[in-house]
């Protein structure tokens, strides 16, 4: 485990193909099923942890432990029940472990203000999720033009004039145009909203 440092496709491939080499055989499809839920959840799973320290190196380490518990502990996990929530538990308690390490420090949080923001992701989640979806499906029936216009503004750190200069158009016809694709944006995503009844 030494070497199973902290980088994401480390943590993600690294340690928990580290752990699985020690099985046998008979064991490969559980290791292959938990790989794929966890490749499906990680992002959201780190996300979660960034929020409750507020550091990215903390956010490592607390992940490297995450997944080594999420992993020793698979067989109890039961597939009725979304592996999302089953992990934040797990990352919970690595978290409030990082935290007793670090008890010399100074804490960016109070436990309190861990535990309301632990308990508010926690229930925020789904709908969260359900507004993403509905971005991703919305964003799918824009408009070619529209969509990568979108992509060109907000898939990088460009600003609305130096993305006008990327297109050569001027900057207050780009303002009107990307207001324009966020209305009918919006009013996408609140009819599938309202249709899967998560609004």
């Amino acid at each position: 485990m030494e070497n199973c440092r902290v980088r994401r496709l480390t943590v993600r491939r690294g340690c928990v193909n580290t752990l699985s080499e020690q099985h046998s055989a008979a064991d490969r499809n559980q290791h292959e099923q938990f790989m794929q839920l966890y490749a499906q959840h990680d992002v959201e799973l780190r996300r979660y942890v960034l929020t409750l320290v507020a550091d990215r190196t903390a956010t490592d380490d607390i992940m490297q432990e995450t997944v080594i518990a999420l992993w020793r502990k698979f067989d109890t996990y039961q597939p009725d029940r979304p592996f999302l929530n089953w992990a934040y538990r797990f990352a919970y308690y690595e978290v409030l472990k990082h935290r007793k390490r670090q008890k010399l420090h100074r804490r960016f949080f109070s436990a309190a203000t861990v535990d309301a923001v632990a308990d508010t992701w926690a229930a925020e989640h789904d709908a969260l999720h359900a507004r993403r979806e509905a971005l991703r499906a919305c964003l799918e029936k824009l408009p070619p033009g529209d969509r990568d216009l979108i992509g060109l503004r907000y898939a990088s750190d460009a600003t609305v004039a130096s993305t006008a200069a990327a297109i050569q158009e001027p900057a207050k016809k780009l303002y009107r145009a990307l207001e324009r694709i966020r209305r009918v944006l919006m009013q996408c995503m609140n009819r599938q909203l309202r249709a899967e009844g998560s609004l």
